[in-house]
């Protein structure tokens, strides 16, 4: 019910949106920021699947130095005849994310990602959380807490199998943008291609990184009505990935991506954000939603300029398809000019 009425509440806000901005505004406001935010299952957030970006890009003097930090509580598990599956733990990820603009309206940037897998400190409060609210615990209060386990066995061999906590640097991504068009702006609009390459840096036997080489490229793109107006940012893209190191023979080498959100700023330097994004899957031959259904997270965010071109985001996403994606998700981003 929790999950229709985000639905219900979020398609309105998007019409309301829609029907109130297409006409072309005597202001425009510099385009609306995505909460930086992708699936941190643990047997996703290793693949290139990217966050949506920016719909503008970066000017030749420009140069931004943001880092983000992403905290990921899962509780979710499912068998059949032939599939085991258990993810309990917590996932933190610290990313420094460095972009520069190149002449002739070109970006390019890197993503350095490190990345924890350990028993957390969530558990409790999101038990007391779920009593306050009357939500069931779905066996979270009949296991002990802060502990992890991913597994994931086939046929009774383990192929997957992290009982103990590890970290490590995670899979360097590279990353490149141009504009779709110079007149956007002006129109209402502004959008970006942007592309992203992952490369396997990170240990695959401790879910660091995937193993694989990957691909992404995208549309990011946004409306620029009046800061007082609700505006509409979105996009989406194929991932490409090579045969990796988990689980090869069920990994699927195309996966499709996208988002949707709302920006609304309500004081002149705060927003809030609202935002859905999803992905098909990214295994084959499963018969269990944590591996072979489509995610989908819902998030909500502020984002704050507590100075000029330096912004503070805090958002908190949950998983509208259960199980696909984690439980509960924290993310923090402090991004700055250079």
């Amino acid at each position: 019910m929790r999950h229709t009425n985000f639905f219900r509440a979020f398609l309105f806000l998007c019409v309301t949106a829609l029907t109130g901005g297409l006409s072309r505004a005597e202001t425009v406001s510099p385009p609306p920021r995505p909460l930086y935010s992708f699936n941190q299952s643990p047997l996703i957030q290793i693949y290139g699947l990217p966050a949506l970006g920016e719909s503008h890009v970066m000017g030749p003097e420009e140069s931004t130095l943001a880092v983000h930090l992403q905290i990921a509580n899962h509780f979710t598990g499912a068998s059949t005849s032939s599939e085991t599956l258990s993810l309990d733990g917590e996932t933190r990820r610290l990313t420094l994310h460095w972009r520069q603009g190149l002449p002739g309206n070109r970006e390019w940037g890197f993503e350095l990602p490190y990345v924890s897998h350990n028993g957390g400190f969530l558990d409790m409060s999101i038990e007391e959380f779920h009593d306050l609210l009357g939500l069931p615990q779905n066996g979270r209060t009949d296991l002990p807490r802060n502990r992890i386990d991913y597994r994931y066995a086939r046929q009774g061999v383990n192929l997957v199998d992290l009982n103990h906590a590890v970290s490590g640097v995670g899979d360097v991504r590279l990353s490149a943008a141009i504009p779709v068009t110079m007149e956007g702006a002006s129109k209402g609009y502004t959008a970006a291609w942007r592309a992203s390459l992952k490369l396997p840096t990170g240990d695959a036997a401790e879910l660091l990184g995937s193993g694989s080489t990957d691909l992404a490229g995208w549309l990011s793109a946004a409306t620029t009505r009046p800061p007082d107006k609700w505006n509409l940012y979105g996009g989406g893209g194929l991932l490409l990935m090579n045969e990796g190191n988990v689980m090869p023979a069920q990994q699927r080498q195309f996966v499709a991506f996208g988002t949707l959100g709302l920006r609304l700023k309500f004081l002149p330097r705060l927003s809030v954000n609202g935002q859905l994004d999803m992905h098909s899957p990214f295994y084959s031959d499963s018969e269990l939603r944590q591996l072979g259904r489509y995610a989908v997270q819902g998030l909500l965010g502020l984002d704050w300029e507590f100075a000029p071109r330096t912004f503070l985001a805090i958002s908190i996403s949950e998983d509208m398809v259960v199980g696909a994606a984690p439980d509960v998700a924290f993310n923090l981003s402090l991004a700055m000019p250079l």
